[in-house]
């Protein structure tokens, strides 16, 4: 690999090229972290026209703060040379996912759009239009979480130029161009929708809305040409959708939706009312005007998989960590889409396995396997555990298998995977530190210290961009929430909260966060942009766990001694429902369709099972001895529970609400995080200091 020395970045291989520039991969070494660097071509560095727009692109990324685009990390010149630093992204882009997998289910198109939208809406609201949405500017993680690229085209609302003088180049790929851009009309934001119901077209179908090589047959397709119905191409679509393509590729502005959030709105009811086989309209009210979004800080490196390097034009903005946040759910009854095939995509992180193999090698924490051990700094790494030995298999089930364990520190109470299962964070309680694994690389990459206190529990923010510990000491004098930021594992904030903070969970939107004061009974609300609680809900004693629902609109709260369920209706912070479960319920969790909610009572040792829409336990399922912590698989099939007196996991089909299989582990299971592609399974084994590893991709 060649590499130079640019400034504080060593610049190593080429991404992408646009008409902006070239955006390479570099390690910069100020701040230590992969970066994607973004650099004037020399041709241009001395053209005054061309120097603006590209600062004007950097101050256009630099403010925008929707969770679908990443701010840059940095922009300037160095060297009579201007450049944007900014975060790599794993995923592929829209164009590349068609041309592999081909068309894709509506349910799936729409959901993608849905992200599309909001991120255009929050540009729309700082009165910028993107001007180019096309596939090869939207980047799809592995989740399905969307990221819009390539800000720096936007101009404010109201120009009608669409052509540098320096080049003549138009602004925008005529295959997605609105009919006014065409003309020295105004553009505002209706242009962008125009594009988006373009993108959406080609999103069912694989194919543009027109055909035409040269510019004059395609102008002509876009001013003249009635907008192609996607149903007549693929059998898969309803012709709802065909209403909502053609309303958003009206020819006249005032013709279409007023908005990108609206367009998304009529594609979403029209693929509902599909699967219900109702009529939909696509005629919408006009949602209220878009309000500054929470400012998000930066993410966790994004994950990394192996491959080619994703090509990335212009701007080339990579991905914050972290899921979709969109308040409007996809349908539950569409058949889930098939998860897309990763393209090897050398990302971020992984990067530094090229040129630091030998040192990844013997520096690794643990290498899955039999018979296989490292060292570290904590300590030799434990043995393999032996081979499971499971009860109660159902035979037309598989289960789980250990892969082994690493060291997870002298306390490892608590175990939680990032939103995009990056990383693993790990609370060690007695140690006052934080523990973060890198599950790519099977390898410990950091130690953060904690001075407010022993940490207890962690969770994070839907974007991965920040982490939060629930802080007490055992006297219960010190009752702390730390923010830590993940990009850099500082931590930014500390806000005190009531007595022994048990295991916290964020707003869907991410703006607050719900934290259970135990012994004060109630619910601390961090408005995290003020960093202070700005509310005390009042629940049945003790609250241990917070979980919200799939929509948002209510949240749980597992009660340890009055043995309910607080149901908490989120705009008014009013109890709905509080619902009798087993003895001492502990940690909770929402099945990912949002249709059921389990808990595990610590003193009854079983799991009730709640139906969300009734408030009622519908199933009682017998598990191990106190149980303690709760996950999902991602699919909804399974659910697990960490035992801590007899050291099991217990596996339990969620469909017939039977026990599939109960795992020996080491000493003192106390929580269990799955990954969100439901690989791999993580188990604080708090009295052995470790973590157990599960393969789960079986289950």
């Amino acid at each position: 690999m060649t590499t130079r020395q640019f400034g504080q970045y060593v610049v190593q291989d080429l991404l992408g090229s646009g008409g902006m520039g070239e955006v390479y991969r570099a390690h910069d070494t100020r701040r230590d972290r992969e970066v994607a660097l973004k650099l004037l071509p020399e041709l241009f560095s001395g053209d005054a026209e061309y120097t603006r727009r590209f600062r004007r692109e950097s101050h256009v990324a630099a403010r925008l703060r929707e969770p679908h685009v990443i701010p840059i990390h940095d922009f300037g010149e160095i060297d009579g040379r201007l450049f944007i630093d900014m975060r790599l992204v794993d995923g592929r882009d829209i164009g590349q996912i068609l041309a592999e997998d081909g068309a894709l289910p509506p349910t799936r198109a729409v959901h993608l759009i849905g992200q599309i939208a909001e991120a255009l809406d929050a540009a729309h609201a700082d009165g910028l239009v993107h001007r180019d949405v096309k596939p090869s500017n939207v980047l799809v993680t592995a989740n399905d979480f969307v990221y819009v690229v390539d800000f720096g085209i936007a101009r404010s609302i109201g120009t009608a130029r669409t052509s540098l003088t320096m080049t003549g180049a138009t602004i925008g790929t005529l295959d997605y161009m609105a009919p006014e851009r065409f003309s020295n009309q105004p553009v505002d934001c209706r242009a962008d929708v125009y594009s988006l119901a373009c993108l959406l077209y080609e999103c069912l179908t694989a194919t543009r809305p027109f055909s035409g090589e040269d510019l004059p047959a395609l102008m002509y397709a876009h001013l003249f040409t009635d907008p192609p119905l996607p149903s007549t191409v693929s059998r898969t679509v309803l012709p709802a959708l065909d209403e909502v393509v053609a309303r958003g590729m009206a020819k006249r502005p005032d013709d279409r939706f007023a908005s990108a959030g609206e367009f998304a709105a009529a594609a979403r009811a029209a693929v509902a009312a599909g699967a219900t086989g109702e009529a939909a309209t696509v005629v919408h009210p006009r949602p209220p005007a878009p309000t500054a979004a929470p400012t998000v800080r930066e993410a966790a490196p994004a994950p990394s998989g192996p491959g080619r390097m994703l090509p990335v034009e212009s701007l080339g903005l990579a991905s914050a960590d972290g899921r979709h946040r969109s308040s409007q759910p996809l349908p539950v009854d569409d058949p889930a889409p098939a998860r897309p095939r990763r393209s090897p995509l050398l990302i971020g992180l992984s990067a530094l396995v090229v040129v630091s193999l030998v040192a990844l090698v013997l520096t690794v924490v643990r290498v899955f396997g039999p018979g296989s051990a490292a060292a570290t700094d904590a300590g030799p790494v434990a043995a393999p555990v032996p081979p499971v030995e499971a009860a109660e298999i159902l035979p037309a089930v598989a289960i789980p298998s250990v892969l082994g364990t690493f060291p997870g520190g002298t306390t490892p109470g608590y175990v939680h995977v990032t939103p995009n299962g990056r990383f693993a964070y790990i609370c060690n309680r007695n140690a006052g530190v934080v523990t973060v694994f890198d599950t790519t690389i099977n390898s410990i990459t950091a130690t953060i210290p904690v001075p407010a206190g022993p940490p207890r529990f962690v969770s994070f923010s839907p974007d991965g961009s920040q982490a939060y510990l629930s802080i007490y000491n055992d006297d219960f004098t010190i009752n702390f929430v730390s923010v830590l930021d993940t990009a850099t594992n500082a931590i930014v904030e500390t806000v005190p909260v009531g007595k022994r903070p048990f295991a916290s969970s964020t707003n869907p939107d991410g703006s607050l966060l719900y934290v259970p004061s135990h012994d004060d009974g109630r619910v601390d609300v961090i408005d995290l942009a003020a960093g202070s609680v700005r509310q005390e809900i009042d629940v049945a004693p003790n609250p241990h766990w917070v979980a919200f629902g799939r929509d948002g609109r209510v949240f749980y709260t597992a009660n340890h001694e009055s043995g309910v369920v607080s149901v908490i209706d989120t705009a008014t912070s009013a109890i709905t429902a509080e619902i009798p479960v087993g003895v001492s319920p502990h940690s909770i969790a929402v099945s990912p369709d949002g249709t059921r909610l389990s808990v595990v009572n610590y003193d009854s040792n079983e799991v009730s099972v709640i139906d969300t829409a009734t408030s009622t336990v519908v199933a009682t399922v017998p598990v191990g001895l106190k149980p303690q912590d709760i996950a999902y698989s991602p699919d909804g099939r399974f659910f697990y529970t960490a035992n801590v007196d007899d050291d099991t996991v217990t596996v339990v089909n969620a469909a017939t609400n039977t026990v599939s299989a109960t795992i020996p582990t080491g000493d003192g299971p106390s929580s269990i995080s799955v990954l969100p592609d439901g690989s791999r399974a993580y188990v604080s084994l708090l009295n052995a200091g470790e973590i157990m590893v599960l393969d789960t991709a079986a289950t």
